[in-house]
């Protein structure tokens, strides 16, 4: 095993292997005769020389506590629809309601609403509308359970693909509706998903990178659809906040990674720090998810360990 310094590794004897036995798109996406496998579209678009996935890539020195997403790549556009010439900007609550059970009714597991700001962009580029549409679907146990190699990463791949595809779907849904919109897929390397999806209180940022959420702990993939609609019902208070006291006392996933990726700095106020080195990481290149099983908000119910956070807090709180 060859580490490239792009964020994967590749093994000597066989980098080029392409993936195989894929679902059609068509079953994600009821493209018809348009339909493609997923795995040609992952071989022919996806992969640079290092055979990672990562094509186009602007800046592999970049570490940053963002840890979803998978790369910087030009995926395909899926669209059946154009963007109306003449977009609607407000929509009102009903509509929102029909888009939010049209969501739930694909794999989504939850949505959020925020404002785009340069802080959160990586790679330069123009976006017409700041107003975002955050979208989480769930990573599969089996990705979870799957040790790092080529079939958690063929796993992996897939997952993203999916979530590109859903994501159009969604897109579609609101060109359809008069809306103008643009897609950052999970894979386009665009925006800090992770940062994105918090400002989007779907939930908080942990040690490891990985927004940790209610509903599927940091087991989610993340993409966001920029769009014309400017009243958005976006909430600026984060609930999850606590998180990150909690990962403060925590580690788990540190100790977990096997290439070291997440390290510890002390700062010179003898502050921890935990800092994200993306070019050790093999979750892209090897599917490898140690972090993610080894994390107790992956093991337990979230309401749980925050009540019980909170009473351990309370009895430290007394006993100064």
């Amino acid at each position: 095993m060859v580490n490239e310094k792009c964020g994967c590794q590749i093994t000597n004897d066989n980098p080029d292997k392409k993936i195989k036995n894929k679902p059609k798109i068509n079953e994600i996406y009821g493209f018809g005769e348009d339909s493609q496998d997923i795995g040609e579209l992952l071989n022919n678009n996806l992969y640079n020389e290092c055979g990672c996935g990562l094509d186009h890539v602007i800046d592999n020195s970049y570490n940053s506590n963002d840890g979803c997403g998978c790369g910087t790549i030009d995926f395909p556009d899926l669209s059946h629809i154009k963007n109306p010439d003449k977009p609607k900007f407000l929509a009102d609550k009903d509509f929102i309601n029909e888009l939010e059970n049209y969501v739930h009714s694909l794999d989504i597991i939850n949505i959020g609403y925020t404002l785009l700001t340069n802080d959160l962009l990586i790679k330069d580029k123009f976006i017409q509308y700041p107003y975002t549409i955050v979208l989480t679907m769930e990573m599969d146990n089996n990705i979870i359970q799957t040790p790092p190699g080529e079939d958690a990463k063929d796993l992996n791949d897939t997952a993203y693909v999916k979530l590109a595809i859903l994501t159009t779907k969604i897109s579609d849904y609101l060109r359809k509706n008069g809306f103008a919109t643009e897609i950052a897929h999970p894979y386009s390397g665009i925006v800090g998903f992770t940062s994105l999806a918090q400002k989007a209180v779907l939930g908080y940022i942990g040690k490891s990178g990985l927004l940790i959420s209610p509903e599927l702990g940091p087991r989610q993939k993340i993409s966001a659809i920029f769009t014309s609609i400017a009243n958005l019902p976006i909430n600026e208070t984060n609930p999850h906040s606590w998180i990150i006291d909690y990962c403060e006392k925590c580690g788990k996933c540190i100790k977990a990674c096997p290439e070291k990726a997440l390290i510890t700095n002390i700062t010179c106020f003898e502050h921890e720090e935990t800092e994200f080195i993306k070019t050790l990481c093999i979750g892209c290149s090897d599917g490898c998810t140690y972090c993610i099983e080894k994390c107790p908000f992956n093991q337990k119910e979230y309401t749980h360990i925050k009540n019980r956070f909170e009473k351990i807090n309370e009895k430290l709180t007394k006993n100064r």
